[in-house]
C-alpha cells in the first residue's frame, strides 16, 4: 500500500477491522453483531489481500480507538472515573510507536533514504 510519495496508509488500513471487531464485541447486545461480522469479514480480507508486518499494528489501535469511543461516551453521560480513556491511549501509543519504530526508522525494510542528487 505504498503511494507515489512514499506515504504507507497500511497501518490506518488495519485499524478500521480492528474498531469494528471490538465494537461489535462491546455492543453485542445492540447493534454489535452486524459490526462484528463486518470486522471479521474484513479482517479476513486484510490477513489474504492487506499489507502485512508490521502494518498490521493497526489492528490494535483499532481496538484502542474503540476503547477511546467508550470513554467518551462514558464522559457524555457524566462517569469521570471509568479508566477507558488509559486504556486506549495506551493501546493507540503502543502500537503506533511499535509501528514507528519499524518501519520508519532509519535502516528499516521498507524506508525509503533521501538521495542528495550528486
Amino acid at each position: 500500500m505504498e503511494h507515489e510519495r512514499g506515504y504507507d496508509f497500511g497501518f490506518f488500513a488495519w485499524t478500521v477491522p480492528g474498531f469494528l471487531v471490538s465494537v461489535g464485541v462491546i455492543a453485542a447486545l445492540s447493534v454489535g453483531p452486524p459490526l462484528f461480522l463486518l470486522g471479521l469479514v474484513l479482517l479476513v480480507y486484510m490477513q489474504v489481500r492487506g499489507p502485512t508486518w508490521p502494518a498490521d499494528l493497526g489492528l490494535i489501535a483499532g481496538i484502542g480507538v474503540s476503547f477511546l469511543l467508550l470513554a467518551t461516551l462514558a464522559a457524555l453521560d457524566g462517569d469521570r472515573h471509568a479508566p477507558w480513556s488509559a486504556i486506549g491511549l495506551a493501546l493507540v501509543a503502543v502500537s503506533a510507536g511499535a509501528f514507528w519504530w519499524l518501519r520508519c526508522r532509519r535502516g528499516a525494510a521498507g524506508h525509503r533514504r533521501a538521495t542528495s542528487g550528486r
